[in-house]
């Protein structure tokens, strides 16, 4: 999700996908409030900090949605993104029902913004949702962030009532696995069975958790039949239905992506399922969803393009890219001063439970 005050963060994001020639969603929208809000960039070495108001964040996107949108021959599109489709409630975990007031002004002017936004560019809206925002979205009759034209990542934490409107609405759920899952869970097994299109996703990469989707599909069926105490729960032929033709029905693209059928685009992989752990040759759905990794994807078709051969990129120079993304990385995490934060602690080894009991910084200056 780049940043919308100034639309060069999500046009260089999109040649550089382009230039590999891969499909991209660039979804960019407004933060969560206060407003104005204020935006840091990096010129000559220094950092210049500038307060950028609701309306110029708007302006952004729309600019970066007018540019991108169908661009590179389609294979990009872009959808406007607020951050959450609710902003007066917690806007990572799921609210208590004792703390749901209403709609505020400005969730009512936000969630007006983003349809009158999506409607003039024909095009789609994504955002995160937790337990409570369904519930209150749905009181703006005629503006809610529901429908299906939306994409909600993670509703983790929603109640049984707000599952039935994401249901009836026809409103596209996504997923992604990992230890919020347990404090609270989205109700996947639920939502399908309501009728609801769900996709499996990573919800991005970090130390712990990777863009790796076989991985994603198994570790998702592990919290969901865990949580329901029941191991029949998401056959592995639903998994890998969830990355692929449901995660395409999800973003509004399943006329063209998401199976191979004559008439839609030649988006494929291949995986090299020659290898040791991935024998013996047969059930191979089970062998794909439970023992592949990405590095077993051995080739990349995008619309009857070979990008990748053989493991090998065609397109760009991989170690190139590789070099250059690690030096931007570490000269990023030196100016954020965040060196600390990546040295283990005392109980890193030998311990059965970490604790972090040194300061490594000093909050007041957060």
């Amino acid at each position: 999700m780049p940043r919308s005050d100034d639309p060069i963060f999500a046009l260089n994001h999109a040649k550089a996908y382009n230039e590999v020639g891969v499909r991209e969603i660039v979804a960019t929208g407004p933060c969560n409030p206060p407003w104005p809000h204020p935006f840091s960039r990096w010129v000559d070495g220094q950092k210049v900090t500038k307060e950028v108001s609701y309306e110029q964040v708007l302006a952004g996107a729309e600019a970066v949605i007018e540019a991108l949108n169908h661009a590179n021959n389609d294979k990009t599109r872009a959808y406007i993104t607020p951050f959450v489709i609710v902003t007066s409630v917690n806007p990572s975990y799921p609210t208590p029902a004792d703390q749901l007031f209403g709609l505020t002004d400005f969730d009512r002017y936000q969630a007006r913004k983003i349809r009158e936004i999506a409607k003039k560019y024909d095009t789609r809206i994504h955002s995160d949702a937790f337990g409570g925002m369904i519930h209150l979205a749905i009181q703006d009759k005629e503006y809610a962030l529901l429908g299906p034209d939306v994409h909600l990542q993670h509703c983790r934490g929603i109640s049984f009532d707000e599952a039935k409107i994401l249901a009836e609405t026809g409103t596209n759920v996504s997923a992604s696995p990992g230890f919020g899952q347990i404090n609270a869970r989205t109700p996947i097994t639920e939502l399908l069975e309501m009728g609801a299109t769900v996709a499996i996703t990573t919800d991005g990469t970090s130390p712990m958790t990777p863009f790796d989707m076989f991985q994603a599909m198994r570790r998702m069926q592990l919290l969901q039949q865990a949580a329901l105490r029941d191991y029949y729960y998401l056959p592995p032929g639903k998994l890998l239905e969830m990355v692929t033709i449901d995660a395409a029905r999800c973003v509004g693209w399943d006329d063209e992506l998401g199976s191979i059928e004559a008439g839609k685009k030649a988006d494929v992989i291949t995986v090299n399922m020659h290898q040791a752990h991935l024998n013996p040759e047969n059930m191979h759905v089970h062998r794909v969803v439970y023992q592949a990794v990405g590095g077993d994807v051995n080739h990349v078709i995008v619309d009857g393009e070979l990008i990748m051969d053989e493991r090998r990129v065609l397109t760009v120079d991989e170690k190139q890219i590789l070099k250059q993304a690690n030096e931007e990385a570490n000269r990023t995490i030196a100016r954020a001063g965040l060196e600390v934060y990546m040295q283990p602690s005392k109980y890193f080894w030998g311990h059965a439970r970490a604790y972090l009991d040194e300061r490594r910084f000093d909050p007041t200056k957060l």
